[in-house]
């Protein structure tokens, strides 16, 4: 039997490229982990340093029953795994509505909408020095999220292309000027 996750955690490391999740589940003696495919189909999710602690200890046995499935002891417990991140867009995909936090180390960020994208339902607050996402009741997440260089690059950009813009715009706005006025 599948259990519902009551609560997920999900903690992404410094680097941008991993997270560590922690579902917290009841009653539960078989956990399988998703992720979202380009269509938001499941799809199995490629998780190592899996452990599963709770009423049988802090590392209880489990059994791998396909490659994104683990059995164990019937019981309230969290799960705890590691996972990659593509492309600074985590993606959560549980199988009931949960309770979701996301945190973000300090130099990781979602405020510029141009860079950054939280799903719907997202309410964003500062924790320390961390950026931490919490959902209710949802059973997918979605974060993008970028460094100061990305937020950098766009401003580079960004004046680039202004710079470029008055320079054509001013020589053609004096051309337009009628003889005599």
């Amino acid at each position: 039997m599948q259990a519902a996750a009551y609560n997920a955690t999900v903690t992404v490391l410094p680097d941008g490229e991993t997270y560590i999740g922690e579902v917290t589940l009841t009653g539960a003696e078989e956990y399988t982990f998703w992720e979202a495919g380009m269509l938001g189909e499941k799809l199995p999710l490629t998780v190592k340093n899996i452990t599963v602690s709770g009423e049988c200890g802090d590392n209880c046995s489990y059994t791998q029953k396909d490659r994104n499935t683990i059995a164990f002891e019937r019981g309230n417990v969290t799960v705890s795994y590691e996972a990659e991140i593509a492309l600074k867009n985590l993606q959560v995909l549980l199988q009931e509505p949960s309770a979701i936090a996301v945190t973000l180390p300090e130099g990781l960020n979602v405020h510029n909408p141009l860079l950054g994208r939280v799903s719907e339902g997202g309410t964003i607050s500062q924790e320390g020095n961390a950026t931490v996402i919490r959902w209710d009741g949802t059973r997918f997440v979605e974060v993008r999220f970028y460094d100061s260089g990305q937020e950098r690059l766009l401003l580079i950009f960004g004046a680039v292309w202004f710079t470029v813009a008055a320079v054509l715009l001013v020589p053609f706005l004096l051309m337009r000027r009628r003889p005599g006025q």
